[in-house]
């Protein structure tokens, strides 16, 4: 037989650890009591942030500090070596550069920021169980002995306490584990108004894996081990047990915040409380100010600006005066927990499989913690999630599509069409309005393809298509066709409104530009008859027509007025276009000229001539007709029948103004009162008168004259009138035309007086 080999011996027992020396307390100050201003939570935050990042910290009193900083610190204290610390206003009194620690102080704030940069976690070890807290585990609590399942870690028979939704449980089983448990230190400020609340809170203890509050053993067991009355455990104790991680940071943190909130709620009642009281005392202050300015006010205007004042400062006040908390979370305080860990595989109906655990602490009291794996609440009953985790009744749902359950992570709450819930296979989120439905109320929009919620979708009311709201616009109820929905393609905005929208079958092209113009707003063109935008007519200045762009004239005389091409015309003289009102027609072509080329006619009354047909008298300058002008025989100028007179002695029809010409000297005065001519007055005797001139004397006297008889003469620049003496105080004065032997008048003068015979 061969020989068993010698058992090695056993390890001894490790010495029981000295416990860690507590710091001494303080001695109070001299002449009683210190009456500390800050939080009592305040000197022990920084005694271990000192600790921690290495700050040298001595005491200069039971109230007051001295701190000096290592290289690394000294930005978050204004780059200061050393600072010292008053915790109470005898300390500042006494030393009056120093910083008091106080809520809302400077150097509260630079130790927050410090801490929240350096220390955001603080990692306590492993705490000891009841049974031997300063001495290493046994081996019923390391799971390889006892008399319990608690002690052995190993157990099958632990029965599920709540009751599994549809579902049942097949197999459970026990280990050891080691849990992080921990609590979160933040700073809470409330701010009201005028009023600012600002306070250290700290969150209860709570299984970091797990998510639920631990008990009040285990509580006790942190804070002994967080404030140094025990030492923490050796990990190779527990290098055996499995080790469960602790939840993710943003989940955990919403756990975390949310007890703090729970907590801080009666502080925010009181806090709300407070400002709801100081915003009704602040409102009836400015009611009054305000009642008092209006009062003096009669302008509407002025009272109407007062009133929008008043109403803007109270809106100020009413926002200003609500309660905001703000939470800074400062540090995250953990430590390591041997539990005996249960574990339970449930299987649903529809087949689908979960863990869930529940663990009991083996440093507190012997109760199970069953937590929600979502909320960290207990749960009445468990239900199996599709995706093959489970969660409480709270935390789960039914989908009205499938029938299955799942947690809230893997559908919707609520169906935005029929409000039932959806698990994530049949929910679907709306790419009209964002909104989460279930399958059952989707279908598919015409416009793009896409699909859409039914309560987004209907059917255009132009073309009858489904479209979503996204593609589609509700038109007005003033338009043709009252209030409609219009899809993006019969779509149209109306450009002789406001741009509102109508559908396609309610408006028309515009002539000028193609834009659409409903039937409600439409215009037409006066000349051309087509339907044009209100950006392409225009009212004309005189008519008040409206004309568009290419219809539209100007005249030339008024060239700001806006005209119909209609109203305007060419000028037949100069080829300018003009209006009605700076044009006439000529009496004499019957063709429109414009007013710089047209005179009115002094004989023919409300009648205009133009330059070619008219004529101008030169007495007076006036403008005639042709036939109310002829040439004066004398000058050869033109003038009016109003300005032409007969001369008393050669008979010819002449210009006043040729009547009233000096002749002479002496002679003016016989040719007014005579009214002779200004030729007749210049009458000259000639000896020897022209064979002409003869030949027409022969045919006024009607015989050959007597060559004793005396011959006047005179020219001007159409006859030559000639006086011939024939006896007894008679004379004939006849006018012979340039050229011509036959006399163009005759007058015969004698005492008896003056006879015309030609």
């Amino acid at each position: 037989m061969k020989r068993r080999p010698p058992r090695k011996p056993r390890p001894k027992a490790r010495p029981p650890r000295p416990p860690r020396p507590q710091p001494p307390p303080s001695a109070p100050a001299p002449g009683g009591d210190t009456d500390p201003l800050a939080d009592a939570r305040i000197r022990p935050l920084l005694e271990r942030y000192c600790a921690l990042a290495r700050v040298k910290h001595a005491a200069l009193g039971p109230d007051h500090s001295e701190l000096r900083f290592p290289q690394a610190e000294r930005p978050f204290f204004r780059d200061r070596a050393s600072l010292r610390v008053a915790f109470s206003l005898d300390a500042l009194e006494r030393d009056p550069n120093a910083e008091i620690a106080v809520l809302g102080s400077p150097f509260l704030s630079q130790l927050i920021e410090a801490i929240r940069a350096r220390a955001a976690r603080l990692s306590l070890g492993l705490i000891a169980p009841a049974s031997s807290a300063s001495s290493p585990l046994s081996r019923r609590e390391r799971g390889t002995g006892g008399e319990d399942g608690r002690e052995r870690g190993d157990h099958s028979g632990v029965d599920l306490p709540i009751p599994v939704r549809d579902g049942t449980v097949k197999s459970s089983k026990t280990k050891l584990a080691v849990h992080p448990v921990g609590r979160l230190v933040a700073r809470v400020v409330l701010r009201a108004g005028a009023g600012v609340e600002e306070a250290v809170v700290e969150s209860d203890v709570y299984d970091l894996s797990a998510g639920a509050k631990v008990g009040d053993d285990l509580a006790g067991a942190f804070g002994d081990l967080e404030a140094g009355r025990v030492e923490p455990a050796d990990p190779s104790d527990v290098a055996k047990a499995a080790f469960v991680p602790a939840r993710e940071p943003a989940d955990l943190l919403r756990l975390l915040l949310s007890h703090l909130q729970e907590k801080s709620a009666e502080r925010v009642a009181a806090r709300r409380a407070a400002a709801e009281q100081a915003l009704a005392t602040e409102l009836a202050r400015l009611d009054r100010y305000f009642e008092s300015i209006l009062t003096e006010q009669a302008d509407p205007e002025a009272v109407a600006t007062v009133t929008a004042l008043a109403e803007r400062r109270r809106t100020e006040e009413i926002r200003r005066s609500q309660v905001k908390a703000i939470v800074h979370p400062l540090q995250l305080v953990e430590a390591t927990v041997l539990m005996q860990r249960a574990e339970w595989q449930l299987e649903s109906a529809h087949g689908r499989r979960a863990t869930f655990s529940a663990q009991r602490s083996l440093s507190g009291g012997s109760a199970w913690l069953l937590a929600c794996p979502h909320c960290g609440r207990p749960p009445a009953s468990l239900v199996i999630c599709r995706q093959d985790h489970c969660g409480c009744e709270a935390c789960t749902s039914r989908c009205s599509v499938c029938a299955e359950d799942f947690c809230a992570d893997h559908g919707i709450a609520r169906c935005r069409v029929d409000e039932q819930p959806a698990c994530e296979e049949h929910a679907r989120v709306c790419q009209s309005c964002r909104m989460a439905h279930c399958s059952v109320h989707e279908a598919v929009c015409a416009e793009g393809d896409h699909t859409a919620c039914s309560a987004c979708l209907a059917a255009c009311g132009s073309c009858g298509r489904i479209v979503c709201n996204r593609h589609a616009e509700q038109s007005r109820a003033d338009a043709p066709r009252g209030s409609r929905r219009l899809c993006s393609a019969c779509l149209r905005y109306c450009e002789g409104g406001t741009n509102e929208p109508v559908g396609m079958d309610e408006v028309t092209q515009c002539a000028s530009c193609g834009k659409s113009v409903c039937t409600a707003h439409q215009a037409v063109c006066v000349v051309d008859g087509q339907v044009h935008c209100s950006q392409h007519l225009r009212h004309t200045d005189t008519s008040r027509r409206l004309v568009c762009g290419k219809h539209r004239a100007a005249c030339a005389e008024e060239p700001a007025a806006i005209f119909a091409s209609d109203e305007v015309g060419a000028c037949a003289s100069c080829g300018k276009l003009v209006c009605a009102g700076h044009s006439a027609e000529c009496v004499e072509d019957k063709l429109r000229h414009c007013v710089t080329h047209l005179e009115p006619l002094h004989d023919a009354s409300g009648s205009y001539g133009c330059a070619e047909h008219r004529k101008q008298c030169h007495v007076d300058g006036q403008a005639f007709s042709l036939a109310g002008v002829s040439e004066c025989p004398i000058c050869g100028k033109g003038v009016c029948a109003r300005h032409r007179a007969a001369c008393g002695y050669c008979g010819r029809h002449v210009c006043t103004a040729d009547l009233a010409e000096p002749a002479g000297p002496g002679r003016l005065e016989l040719a007014r009162q005579a009214r002779r001519c200004s030729t007749c007055a210049q009458l000259a005797a000639v000896s020897d008168p022209p064979d002409a001139v003869v030949a027409a004397a022969r045919a006024v006297t009607r015989g050959a004259p007597k060559s004793s008889r005396a011959w006047r003469l005179a020219r001007d620049r159409s006859h030559l009138v000639v006086e011939l003496d024939l006896g007894l105080t008679r004379k004939a004065v006849f006018t012979l035309r340039h050229g011509d032997s036959a006399p163009d008048s005759v007058v015969k003068h004698s005492l008896l007086g003056s006879k015309r015979r030609k």
